[in-house]
């Protein structure tokens, strides 16, 4: 909650434009100054090129390699708890199946499990089936039900599921606790269920609780890649939370109809999409000046990608080029002038939004 309060604070003034007290970035401040040399700049100037998107797509399949292996369900068995109602059928005695008459449903007139663990059965009398499975509580019957019915055959189902549970909460549809079941259930199953796959939700950092230890998975690896190890069965007591998506945007500025904080939509989001979204102001725009400025890999200088769109092709290439979370996007006015100073004035505001983001993570 501290960061996400932390960062609507830093981002309110980056989406409109103005970075603290008298100073206002102006479009003006933005010059390409070829005189300059690379090592003197606050970032590293990387024009947006084929080469370059190729690069980028190669480099997003080294990182996010699919994992292939399915998840570990064909060992998983439902053990019985406290609270649940079981169904006991011992073929060719109704009598001990429903002794009601049939007149009631197996949950009504099924077997409760009491809060010691224990049911009471007819000629077996009170049995402990809590941390079994159906089938473990099938053999304990039929061996003493053998003493007073020759060869008995029975069929023992769980039809209540009232024991286990997960804990869904968050930014999702329908937050509530969702049964465990004798059908494995996934961690992208639950949040799924739970409508938790919305562009208000960050589902590239779902929290699981279990224990006391929370670990985060990135299910739009899991959805959109099958990436299987990005996803987990839950347990007993395990909380999921599903944060609310105000990190992964990306803000628009500069010569533009309306400046933009812009969410990832399913984890992604071109430069052209954003341009559109926010409209490029056709009268001022610099169309040769359109920058992505982007936090640098450690202590590496931001990097700032140019994009002339007055070469052809160059929307091709902005359909191309992916942006990344807290990338900003700065349209340059037609008249441009001392880049370096604006980048000097703009960057440390930028970069605490970058910190604060590496540090939380």
């Amino acid at each position: 909650m501290v960061r996400r309060l932390t960062l609507l604070v830093l981002l309110a003034p980056l989406a409109g434009c103005s970075w603290a007290p008298g100073l206002m970035l102006s479009e003006s401040d933005f010059e390409l100054d070829n005189s300059v040399e690379q090592e003197s700049m606050p970032v590293t100037l990387i024009p947006i090129t084929p080469s370059l998107i190729e690069k980028q797509s190669q480099s997003l399949l080294i990182k996010h390699p699919v994992e292939n292996a399915a998840l570990k369900t064909a060992d998983y068995e439902y053990k019985v708890g406290p609270q649940d109602v079981l169904s006991i059928i011992v073929w060719e005695h109704p009598e001990l199946t429903i002794p009601t008459g049939g007149q009631r449903s197996a949950e009504q007139d099924g077997h409760r499990v009491s809060s010691n663990g224990t049911i009471f059965y007819p000629y077996v009398g009170v049995i402990s089936v809590v941390g079994k499975t159906t089938e473990e509580i099938r053999n304990a019957l039929t061996r003493k039900l053998s003493k007073y019915i020759r060869k008995p055959q029975l069929d023992v189902r769980v039809v209540e599921f009232n024991s286990q549970k997960a804990q869904v909460a968050g930014a999702v549809e329908k937050p509530a606790s969702y049964p465990i079941s004798d059908v494995p259930l996934a961690l992208s199953d639950v949040v799924n269920a739970a409508g938790g796959n919305n562009e208000n939700a960050d589902i590239q950092s779902v929290v699981l609780t279990r224990n006391g230890v929370n670990k985060r998975y990135n299910l739009l690896e899991r959805y959109y890649r099958g990436n299987a190890s990005e996803d987990v069965l839950l347990q007993n007591g395990d909380i999921i939370y599903v944060p609310a998506n105000t990190v992964h945007k990306v803000f628009v500025m500069g010569e533009v109809e309306k400046s933009a904080a812009l969410p990832l939509v399913d984890g992604q989001l071109t430069l052209a999409d954003a341009l559109t979204v926010a409209g490029v102001n056709q009268n001022s725009a610099d169309p040769e000046r359109i920058f992505v400025l982007r936090r640098g890999e450690k202590l590496s200088k931001p990097h700032a990608y140019l994009l002339d769109a007055s070469e052809p092709g160059a929307l091709i290439l902005a359909t191309a080029f992916q942006l990344q979370a807290l990338d900003v996007v700065f349209v340059s006015t037609a008249d441009i002038s001392r880049w370096n100073r604006t980048l000097t004035q703009l960057l440390p505001t930028v970069q605490t939004l970058w910190t604060l983001d590496r540090v939380a993570e």
